[in-house]
């Protein structure tokens, strides 16, 4: 299998410094990205997260969804910026994400952080020991900063490594293709043989989205426990979440994210708020459509709200499901 080589766009800016000992304020750190995602969906943000396969050629967006590949993040380190305690391959920024890793070893708590064109935010786990996370670049064309922190004392985090590199992406949609820290899956995951079952008999799209969103809506089930025990650094285990067939809405927006992704059908997992609480949803990519906002069935006419927490049947317990239907308030702070 031969290794897929990107270079650098033509008028990439790339400056790396290795800052160890420079601290600054949780605050500053986005406050650790809203106290790392309001802890992430009930807290969490993985200590183990997306699989790398340094071997594994990357996957443009060209084949038809019928004869779709999943693209597998790789780490070729033709582009790698490095110091003796962490390492930030960006050698395929133009399929939307970096590969990180502190080769170090500590006790402390490490994060990456993102800073996107527009100045949004996006904070990551990291762990030592050279574990690669896959971090996606997913605020379109620009200049992005990917930073390595580690923890130093109280809300204080020092600067290990940045980098900022200008990103021009080969599609707009490549990011919401790819396995990532937050949609973390392989070729081999169950999720993907269990999408391809379900999607086997669909000629379109549409079909293809209403199979996998429906399986999930009528087989899983609100995990209240899990979301009064979830402990920080919660990130869902896919095919464990397959096996459960219950989860908390991070599980549920992840499992139908990665689901439609290995399908060929861009999707983004959402983060933000529906009303007060902290929430995940997703929306996904038609061809005749563009960007599907929060909605799965297509009745010929309109698409219909695609929220599987709301839609599955143990929410309910709480909520009417025709509140949740019309309940459009949504405030969207992060996509994956």
């Amino acid at each position: 299998m031969h290794q897929h080589t990107i270079d650098t766009p033509r008028n990439a800016t790339v400056s790396a410094t290795a800052l160890v000992g420079r601290t600054i304020s949780m605050r500053h750190l986005l406050k650790i990205a809203v106290l790392i995602l309001m802890v992430a969906l009930i807290t969490g943000c993985a200590q183990n997260g997306g699989t790398v396969t340094k071997d594994d050629p990357d996957v443009p967006l060209a084949a038809p969804v019928s004869t779709f590949e999943i693209p597998i993040p790789s780490a070729p380190g033709i582009n790698v910026e490095q110091n003796d305690r962490a390492k930030i391959d960006y050698s395929n920024i133009q399929y939307g994400y970096v590969i990180v890793e502190f080769t170090d070893t500590t006790n402390s708590d490490l994060k990456v952080m993102v800073t996107a064109p527009h100045n949004e935010k996006y904070v990551f786990a990291l762990s030592s020991g050279g574990i690669a996370e896959i971090i996606p670049l997913t605020e379109g064309n620009g200049e992005y900063m990917v930073g390595v922190y580690e923890h130093v004392e109280y809300d204080s985090y020092a600067q290990v490594l940045t980098l900022t590199v200008n990103v021009e992406l080969i599609d707009a949609l490549i990011p919401f293709l790819h396995p990532n820290q937050f949609v973390n899956y392989t070729r081999e995951s169950e999720l993907v043989a269990l999408a391809a079952e379900l999607t086997k008999n669909a000629t379109t799209t549409h079909e293809k989205i209403e199979a996998i969103y429906n399986y999930v809506v009528k087989n899983f089930t609100y995990d209240f426990e899990l979301a009064e025990t979830v402990q920080s650094g919660y990130l869902p285990n896919l095919d464990e979440v397959l096996h459960r067939k219950k989860g908390i809405c991070f599980d549920y927006s992840a499992l139908v994210t990665a689901m439609l992704r290995s399908q060929g059908i861009p999707a983004r997992l959402e983060i933000g708020y529906h009303g007060e609480q902290y929430h995940a949803w997703i929306s996904k990519y038609c061809e005749n459509d563009g960007w599907i906002e929060r909605a799965y069935n297509y009745d010929g006419e309109e698409w219909q709200m695609s929220d599987p927490t709301e839609e599955s049947g143990a929410q309910r317990a709480h909520r009417s499901r025709q509140e949740a239907l019309n309940d459009e308030e949504y405030r969207l702070l992060y996509s994956y």
